[in-house]
C-alpha cells in the first residue's frame, strides 16, 4: 500500500471525524415584497452527535400570516401575541393578534440526516427588508440556539450561530428561481412523482390556471386528487370537455398519472384552477400550491407567474385557456 494512498485515507478519517457547522437556513431565502412566501427551515445536524427532537423558530415583525407544514410523526405547536392596536392583514382585514412562534416536536431526527420544516408566510411590502428567523434546535442532549443577529456592518458569517434570514427583494426586481449556485433546481417530487415547468398566467381576475407536467417514475398508477393554495379561496381540478361547438371547463375529482408515464396540466386540457384569487397574479412574482396525490402524499411547490398568454419555459403549442 503507498505512502500517499495512506495519507489520503488518514485525511479522509480526519475529515469526516470533524463536526459539523453548518447553519439551520431558510431556503429558499429571497422573496417578493407583499407576498405569500413559501420556504423550509434546513437543519444540517444534531446538537454534537445527539438527534434533534425540537425545532422552535421566532417569526419576525411584520409577517401577519403564518402556517406551518404538518410534519408526520411531529407535533406542531404555534403561540401568539396580542397587538395593542390591530394592524391590516390585507384584503380590508385586521388583526390584534399575530403569530409569534412556530414548533416542530416529538420527532427525531438523527445527526448524519437532514430535514426541512416547512412555512407559508405573508411578507410584508418592505423591500429591501432582512427578516432575521431566531431558531432553537433541541435535542436528545443539549440545545443549540441559532439566534444570533449581525449588528450594523456586520456580516453573519462572522457570527457562530447566526438566525435564518429572509432576505425580501428591492422593489422591481423579480426573484429569480435557480438556486445560489445558479443551476436550475431539481424538479419538487411527491413520492415518485415529479413535478416539471409549474407555471401560472398573469391576470388580474379573480380566477386563474395553474399548469405543468406530472411524471410517474413508478410502477404504480398514481391521481393528483387535490390541490391548495392560501392566494385563492377555493382550488379545484379542472379538465376542458367539447360542449356542442364550444370547449367547457368542468372540475373533475382527480388527474390520473399513469405508471412510467406524465401527464400535462395544460391550457386547454388538465389544470389546476385558482377560484376567488385574493390578489392579482402578477408577472415575475411566485405563489405557493401544494399537490395531494392518492398514493405519492402531498407536497408544496413554488408557482412562478408568466405573462397573460404564456404557454410556460418549454413554450410547447396547445389550446388557448
Amino acid at each position: 500500500m503507498s505512502r500517499l494512498f495512506l495519507l489520503s485515507a488518514a485525511a479522509l478519517t480526519l475529515v469526516a471525524s470533524l463536526p459539523v457547522m453548518a447553519h439551520v437556513t431558510a431556503d429558499p431565502a429571497l422573496a417578493e415584497p407583499d407576498s405569500y412566501f413559501r420556504t423550509a427551515l434546513r437543519v444540517p445536524h444534531g446538537c454534537g452527535s445527539s438527534p434533534t427532537t425540537a425545532i422552535r423558530v421566532g417569526i419576525p415583525d411584520g409577517v401577519v400570516s403564518v402556517r406551518p407544514q404538518a410534519k408526520p410523526g411531529w407535533q406542531v405547536a404555534i403561540e401568539t401575541r396580542k397587538l395593542a392596536q390591530p394592524v391590516e392583514i390585507g384584503h380590508g382585514q385586521k388583526t390584534d393578534t399575530l403569530v409569534s412562534t412556530v414548533s416542530w416536536s416529538g420527532g427525531k431526527l438523527p445527526n448524519e440526516q437532514f430535514d426541512e420544516f416547512g412555512l407559508v408566510m405573508k411578507l410584508p411590502n418592505q423591500p429591501g427588508a432582512q427578516l432575521w428567523l431566531p431558531v432553537v434546535q433541541t435535542c436528545e442532549t443539549g440545545e443549540t440556539r441559532w439566534d444570533q443577529i449581525p449588528a450594523a456592518g456586520q456580516s453573519a458569517h462572522d457570527l457562530p450561530r447566526p438566525a435564518a434570514l429572509i432576505r425580501v427583494a428591492d422593489a422591481g426586481k423579480p426573484v429569480m428561481l435557480a438556486q445560489h449556485n445558479h443551476a436550475m433546481p431539481a424538479a419538487p417530487k411527491a413520492g415518485d412523482v415529479a413535478i416539471e415547468q409549474p407555471f401560472a398566467r398573469a391576470t388580474p381576475a379573480k380566477v386563474g390556471g395553474v399548469f405543468m407536467t406530472l411524471k410517474n417514475a413508478g410502477g404504480t398508477a398514481d391521481k393528483l386528487v387535490k390541490a391548495a393554495s392560501p392566494v385563492a379561496e377555493n382550488v379545484e381540478l379542472h379538465t376542458h370537455v367539447k360542449d356542442g361547438d364550444a370547449m367547457r371547463m368542468r372540475p373533475v375529482e382527480n388527474i390520473p398519472v399513469p405508471a412510467h408515464g406524465q401527464t400535462a396540466l395544460e391550457p386547454g386540457g388538465y389544470h389546476v384552477m385558482l377560484i376567488g384569487l385574493k390578489q392579482p397574479l402578477k408577472e415575475g412574482t411566485q405563489f405557493p400550491l401544494t399537490l395531494t396525490f392518492e398514493k405519492a402524499g402531498t407536497v408544496t411547490i413554488q408557482i412562478p407567474v408568466m405573462k397573460a398568454g404564456s404557454m410556460g419555459d418549454a413554450g410547447q403549442g396547445g389550446h388557448k385557456h
